[in-house]
């Protein structure tokens, strides 16, 4: 090959990654807009028009990406779920007992998942999946692998002792299944109340008791 058609070819090379650079960077700001007006908004109140606007994308773009708001609210769950699992990225080297391991899960669970605007997003979506049932068939595979995904650092997170007991690993995989319930619905409390000390109070006494149970017997 000849230096001019390989400068050719390398220059081409340049091109397609920026165009694909730049679609991809399209869809993240299409994707991240979605989700803040999910917070800011709520569901029915989003429009495509907004987020363009906060994206800074055409119409035309928007389209090309997302035909529809179904198609584009379907990839914002996923764009969503994968922010939440980047929450769950922690530092345990200060932490070395099974016992303060879990307990620091549990903290990070509480602050990450259920105390940030991506908790009223997730739960915007929820909400409308009631009555919406593409919505509802697209949010509950996201779910299922979000909570997967915490089981698999709630159980390497406690140590070669759930492995070897099954009745040990009933009792973790049950106090985590309740503990997510229980800040979910703690969450939601405040809508309509505003101060955390009652709810901080009841989530220590809860943290305590998740801890009590899952001691080895």
């Amino acid at each position: 090959m000849s230096r001019t058609a390989l400068q050719t070819t390398r220059t081409k090379r340049r091109q397609h990654r920026t165009q694909k650079e730049r679609r991809a960077e399209t869809r993240r700001k299409l994707l991240d807009a979605t989700v803040q007006y999910l917070i800011e908004l709520g569901y029915h109140r989003t429009t495509t028009s907004l987020i363009c606007k906060r994206a800074g994308v055409s119409r035309g773009a928007l389209l090309h990406h997302f035909p529809t708001k179904e198609s584009l609210v379907i990839d914002a769950i996923w764009h969503l779920f994968a922010q939440r699992v980047r929450e769950l990225d922690l530092d345990f080297e200060k932490v070395t007992t099974p016992e303060q391991r879990l307990e620091a899960l549990l903290d990070h669970m509480w602050v990450a998942f259920f105390s940030t605007p991506l908790f009223w997003a997730a739960l915007e979506l929820w909400v409308a999946a009631r009555t919406d049932e593409t919505l509802r068939q697209n949010l509950e595979p996201a779910e299922r692998k979000l909570a997967k995904t915490v089981w698999s650092g709630w159980t390497a997170l406690a140590g070669k002792q759930v492995a070897r007991n099954r009745e040990t690993a009933r009792r973790f995989q049950d106090a985590l299944a309740l503990s997510w319930h229980m800040m979910r619905g703690m969450a939601v409390q405040k809508i309509l109340k505003e101060d955390d000390a009652e709810r901080r109070r009841l989530y220590r006494v809860w943290k305590s008791f998740v801890l009590q149970s899952v001691k080895p017997r």
